[in-house]
């Protein structure tokens, strides 16, 4: 046995992929949408198509400032942004077509839209710059980390506590509605306005988590790699 499958033996490792709540029923709407799709339809289509939702409730989320009835925009973009980003690794797949390409052009798109997005929300009027600034640090944080554990162990980490791209680009999709039942434009022209504050508390949690969660990986990885050597010493 070698070290790095002592290593596996000994770590808990999580699931291959890290479930979401909606996980498992979004998997299997995809295998549907995924096999109905026409045979013209490339996975690095569907890719394309899901950054365009993404750019389009950008640009909605932007314009509601000078118009407001924009706002209805922003859903039905973001289904379009799901639609694309979640069929097209299952069409791959179902088409026997898992080329580095098709991952490569899914990764891409789905960073795109996220930092797309975080950004427009800071010139919308739902968000200020400075805590689309605090989301924005903790999506890439927490992206890194993903990336990190992929290389290092082998694991696809898509969702901490249960909550996923998925769940974020539902919230994305009502937080405007959210926001402005909360009166959260009127407030934005305040000092500090109170979603200041409640969404930078909220990373600084977020990113002690990370930190935390960080650590504790790191012990179990050392204490596998001692094991690991005291058992080639024998």
């Amino acid at each position: 046995m070698n070290l790095r499958e002592d290593a596996n033996r000994h770590l808990d490792h999580p699931p291959a992929r890290g479930q979401s709540f909606v996980y498992a029923a979004e998997q299997r709407l995809t295998k549907r949408l995924a096999e109905g799709a026409p045979r013209w339809i490339a996975p690095a289509h569907l890719s394309l198509i899901g950054a365009g939702g993404a750019a389009l409730a950008a640009a909605a989320l932007v314009g509601c400032d000078a118009w407001p009835e924009l706002v209805w925009v922003v859903p039905p973009a973001m289904a379009v942004n799901w639609y694309g980003l979640t069929a097209d690794l299952p069409l791959a797949r179902s088409r026997g077509d898992e080329s580095p390409g098709a991952g490569m052009a899914h990764h891409v798109a789905e960073l795109f839209s996220h930092i797309t997005l975080i950004i427009a929300y800071g010139f919308s009027p739902f968000l200020t710059l400075r805590a689309a600034a605090a989301v924005l640090v903790c999506y890439l944080l927490f992206s890194s980390y993903a990336y990190i554990r992929a290389a290092t162990r082998h694991v696809q980490q898509m969702a901490y506590i249960g909550l996923g791209v998925t769940e974020f680009r539902i919230l994305v999709a009502f937080w405007p509605f959210a926001a402005i039942a909360l009166g959260v434009p009127e407030s934005l022209h305040d000092h500090l306005p109170a979603i200041d504050v409640a969404v930078i508390g909220l990373a600084l949690v977020a990113v002690l988590g990370l930190f935390g969660k960080l650590l504790k990986d790191g012990r179990s990885i050392a204490a596998a790699s001692a094991a690991a050597a005291s058992n080639q010493k024998k």
